[in-house]
C-alpha cells in the first residue's frame, strides 16, 4: 500500500489519498503525494508497506525540493521492494528461496497545467528495475538438468498524469514500457525426490521425501507497454470529535498490458480505510483489493467471471 497526501493552502488540511499496489504489486497512480506545506518546508516521509496479493516487503523514502512556492516544486521517491518469486509459503514448508528485489524511483513535478481551487494536477516519470530468481522445471531432459534456475532482469519506465478535480475525486494516467515474463503464467508443479534405503537385518524398506515446487514450460521474456486509469474518491480531513473517526474511500482502476502476445486486463476496485494523525493527516491503516483477470475473456479461456476474481490485501506503517 501506498499514501499519497494532497493538502490544499499552507495549514494542514485538505484531502488524503491512499494509492494502493494491485494483487500483482504494480501500483495502481502515482506513487507521489501532493503537499501544500507553508513556504520554506519540505517533505520527508518514510513507511513500510505489505502486500498480501504479491507477498512483498517494501520500504519507502519520499523528499523534495523545498516548497517555497505551493505551485511549483519536485517531490522524488526512493523504494526497494523484497518477496519471494516462489511464495512465502514455500520459505516457511520447506526451506525453499528464490529471491525477488524491485529498485524504484520516481520525479514529481507540482504543478503542470493549473492550479486553482477546484482543480490541481501534477505528473512525472517512475523508473524500476527488477532482479528475481525462478524455479523452472523441464521434463524432456536428462534427470540431472530437470530442475534448474532461471535469473531475470527488466527494466519499467512510465510516465504519469493526475490531477485532484473538485476537491474530492483525483484521477490518474499512466503508460509507458516494461520488460515482463511469463513466469506467472506457467504451470505449477511439486516435485518429489523420493530415497528408499532397505535395513539388510529386517528387510524393511525406508522412504525419504524431499519437495520442490516450481514452474513447468517455455519461459519468455518480451517487451510490453503497460497502461493504468485509476479514479479514486479521497477522504477528506476532519475537524473535531470526527478526527478520531476511521474513513473509507475507494479507487476503480483498468490495468492493460499490450506486447507480443494477447493483451493482458485487470480490473479492479481498492477499498481502504484512512485514520487521521495529530497532525491533520489521514493515513491508510488497510486496503482490500478485488480484481477482475481478463474480465472480458479476450483469451478465451471460457471460465467464469467468479473464477477469475481474486482477493489482495495491504498496509502501511509509517516511520
Amino acid at each position: 500500500m501506498i499514501w499519497t497526501i494532497l493538502l490544499t493552502g499552507c495549514s494542514v488540511s485538505g484531502f488524503s489519498q491512499v494509492l494502493l499496489e494491485d494483487k500483482q504489486g504494480d501500483q495502481i497512480a502515482n506513487n507521489s503525494p501532493i503537499f501544500a506545506h507553508a513556504a520554506g518546508a519540505s517533505i520527508n516521509t518514510s513507511l513500510i508497506k505489505l502486500n498480501t496479493g504479491d507477498q512483498s516487503l517494501g520500504f519507502n523514502y519520499i523528499t523534495s525540493t523545498k516548497i517555497t512556492d505551493p505551485s511549483n516544486y519536485q517531490i522524488f521517491e526512493y523504494s526497494i521492494k523484497a518477496k519471494s518469486t516462489d511464495g512465502a509459503a514455500n520459505v516457511f514448508s520447506s526451506g525453499q528461496f528464490s529471491p525477488g528485489v524491485k529498485l524504484s524511483y520516481s520525479f514529481t513535478q507540482v504543478t503542470l497545467l493549473a492550479n486553482k481551487t477546484n482543480f490541481v494536477d501534477w505528473g512525472g516519470i517512475n523508473i524500476g528495475y527488477a532482479i528475481d530468481k525462478y524455479s523452472l522445471y523441464k521434463r524432456d531432459t536428462t534427470f540431472a538438468n530437470q530442475l534448474y534456475s532461471k535469473g531475470f532482469k527488466g527494466l519499467t519506465v512510465t510516465f504519469n498524469y493526475n490531477a485532484l478535480i473538485n476537491t474530492k475525486w483525483i484521477l490518474n494516467a499512466r503508460m509507458g514500457y516494461a520488460r515482463k515474463n511469463n513466469y506467472d503464467d506457467l504451470t505449477s508443479v511439486n516435485i518429489q525426490d523420493i530415497a528408499s534405503v532397505t535395513d539388510p537385518a529386517t528387510l524393511v524398506m525406508r522412504q525419504t521425501t524431499k519437495s520442490k515446487t516450481a514452474k513447468e514450460g517455455a519461459f519468455v521474456e518480451n517487451d510490453s507497454w503497460p497502461m493504468i486509469i485509476a479514479l479514486t474518491k479521497a477522504t477528506a480531513t476532519d475537524v473535531g470529535a470526527a478526527a478520531a473517526q476511521l474513513r473509507i474511500g475507494y479507487t476503480v482502476y483498468l490495468k492493460n498490458i499490450v506486447s507480443t502476445g494477447k493483451p493482458k486486463t485487470n480490473a479492479g476496485i481498492l477499498f481502504f480505510l484512512t485514520k487521521q494523525d495529530k497532525s491533520g493527516v489521514r493515513a491508510p491503516v488497510f486496503g482490500l483489493d478485488i480484481q477482475a483477470s481478463d474480465p472480458f475473456d479476450v483469451n478465451h479461456v471460457n471460465n467464469g467471471l467468479q473464477n477469475r476474481l481474486a482477493v489482495g490485501f495491504t498496509t502501511v506503517f509509517t516511520l
